[in-house]
């Protein structure tokens, strides 16, 4: 069954998130070893936010709890980024929250971006 997977042949002209629920089908389907598959996961993810993921795959792969440096120093990188663009859009999210406030909003964009920049702090 193999030998007609196309999935070797398409897997480097789509995105890496295509390829990963083809990769899924195929652990699924058991195709072909589960260790290249989870290989081939780790690969698709190491240049992605998905540390923590990564990780855990890592983890089931090789079956420890230690994983590589550069994975504990990856995901410090991702959780510091996460926080900082989460504290740049907090004003923003929290002006979605408020309904009364959603409410003065007015087809007019310029009147909005002005709203929102001088009531409610969001830069643009």
């Amino acid at each position: 069954m193999a030998e007609y997977d196309l999935t070797p042949r398409i897997a480097p002209n789509l995105d890496r998130h295509l390829v990963f629920p083809l990769l899924e089908f195929l652990q699924e389907r058991q195709l072909y070893n589960d260790n290249h598959i989870l290989k081939a996961k780790i690969d698709l993810l190491n240049n992605t936010n998905m540390v923590d993921y990564a990780m855990d795959i890592h983890k089931t792969l090789y079956q420890t709890e230690d994983v590589p440096q550069d994975m504990i120093e990856r995901r410090a990188d991702v959780v510091a980024r996460l926080k900082s663009l989460e504290d740049a859009a907090a004003p923003l999210v929290s002006f979605l929250q408020n309904a009364s406030a959603v409410q003065e909003l007015k087809a007019d964009k310029h009147y909005n971006l002005q709203l929102l920049n001088d009531k409610y702090q969001v830069l643009f």
